[in-house]
């Protein structure tokens, strides 16, 4: 399966600006300045592709800048002064380059020698001193932006560039995707339904609908040997629970094969399905379909069960920023112990399991016609990321995200055939369900390992989503 890394590679520009009167002053200033963009380069390298535009010392030169920076249609642009630089010898850059923008007040060394130091070596240990103009340009300008400040070797600096390039390049790659949904949202959840036009307007695609007799049609032209290679990706990797007969791992993977095929021949990202079934097939293409889902949502193709395309679309996000994504839902209060427990039934994300998942046959799905197998598995513990994809909010005319930070923590858990996990959230519970539900959340969530904040912020600049942090 597939592991809990990005996958997405930034295209990053990196505007590096000076001041014109300093070079006749100081000869060997330039010098000294190509010294510390060469060893900035180096990491920068480490967190995409690199756009440079050096020595920018002139609106003119910054307008050619910005040209070179729109043409090679850049995710994020990073603006590192040298030294002290005027604010027009980077507006009209940032102006065209039309992504999202971070001011960068670093410097090579940690700290210098006051006592001794020379002209030459001051000022280049000035570029702090052109950030509150740079930023009080871009407030009046009505452009936004972040401050990330540190020095070359300080690991937090990097760990914010690093994420916020990965959450400008996912919006990015998201406008590409295709999201699909089949069959029908389950009857009467009034949260399920997708709007197209709200996507259409955020990416210019419109969901896919692939027909539900594609998936009975396949199912009868599926071949031995597929079944049989299907089996052999299964093998030992779960705990198989003595209710699950041989049968019924063939027909998983029967119905693996299905999904695999349907899905990659749309080249679709993600998707939402759900159907009845009026006859005892379609009813099995669904019911048996667990073990499909979950090979396809580890390997980065998310499904969500009920027909919600919408939490599929969130699970895609974490997955292409690296925290893997699985869809749950709140499932319990625990007021004595102060957590909130999690899961859903159905296809489940393998690279957010806590050791081996176990699945074991139900013959009932909760709410749902037909029998199959279950998947079953406890959270990984620790800092988590709970994504919301919803369209419901008057002054939002794509899609809004809702998130918090939390944490699974240990403790015992359901074993009834879903994932489960209890979360710990760094408020009262009885504020954070208000404000959750105040924001008009769907009732399922996108789950991601880890606190991936400036990601979603950053992702949700991009797509012009509006966005609010529980």
């Amino acid at each position: 399966m597939g592991k809990l890394e990005r996958k997405v590679r930034p295209k990053i520009g990196l505007l590096y600006s000076g001041l014109a009167a300093y070079w006749p002053q100081y000869p060997e200033f330039q010098e000294i300045g190509a010294n510390m963009l060469k060893r900035y380069l180096k990491e920068f390298e480490k967190v995409g592709d690199v756009v440079l535009q050096a020595f920018i010392d002139t609106a003119e030169k910054s307008e050619e800048a910005g040209r070179a920076f729109a043409e090679e249609k850049i995710d994020m642009l990073f603006v590192m002064p040298f030294g002290y630089t005027t604010g027009m010898v980077v507006l009209p850059a940032i102006r065209q380059a039309a992504c999202p923008v971070r001011l960068l007040a670093t410097h090579e060394d940690a700290t210098y020698d006051y006592k001794t130091a020379p002209d030459n070596v001051w000022l280049h240990h000035s570029g702090i001193c052109c950030m509150p103009e740079y930023a009080g340009t871009l407030v009046r300008m009505g452009i936004p932006f972040k401050v990330i400040t540190g020095w070359l070797e300080d690991p937090r600096f990097w760990s914010e560039i690093y994420r916020d390039a990965t959450g400008a390049a996912a919006a990015r790659e998201f406008k590409k995707l295709n999201f699909a949904v089949i069959g029908d949202p389950y009857t009467n959840m009034t949260d399920m339904p997708a709007d197209d036009h709200r996507l259409l307007k955020a990416t210019g695609k419109m969901f896919l609908r692939p027909e539900v007799e594609e998936f009975a049609v396949t199912y009868e032209k599926v071949t031995e040997d597929e079944i049989q290679d299907m089996l052999a990706q299964f093998r030992d990797f779960y705990n198989v629970d003595e209710s699950v007969t041989d049968e019924h791992m063939y027909e998983s993977a029967k119905i693996a094969v299905v999904f695999d095929k349907i899905i990659h021949k749309h080249d679709i990202s993600g998707y939402g399905y759900y159907w009845w079934g009026q006859t005892d097939l379609y009813t099995h293409l669904r019911a048996q379909s667990a073990i499909a889902g979950s090979r396809l949502a580890s390997a980065g193709h998310p499904g969500v069960t009920e027909g919600d395309v919408k939490t599929a679309m969130g699970m895609k996000v974490m997955d292409l920023i690296g925290a893997g994504g699985m869809f749950v839902e709140f499932n319990t209060i625990d007021y004595k112990n102060d957590f909130i427990l999690i899961s859903h039934d159905g296809p489940v994300n393998f690279n957010v399991s806590d050791g081996k998942p176990d699945i074991k046959h139900l013959n009932i799905h909760h709410g749902k016609t037909g029998k199959g197998i279950g998947i079953d598995f406890n959270l990984k513990k620790g800092p988590i990321t709970l994504l919301n994809v919803s369209q419901f909010d008057p002054g939002c005319d794509t899609f809004k995200l809702v998130y918090t930070v939390a944490e699974i923590i240990e403790g015992d858990t359901l074993h009834c055939g879903n994932p489960n996990g209890r979360m710990k959230i760094d408020m009262p519970i009885p504020e954070f369900v208000d404000k959750w539900c105040q924001e008009g959340c769907v009732h399922h969530n996108a789950l991601g390992i880890g606190d991936v904040s400036r990601e979603i912020e950053v992702f949700s600049q991009a797509m012009g989503f509006k966005c609010v942090r529980i």
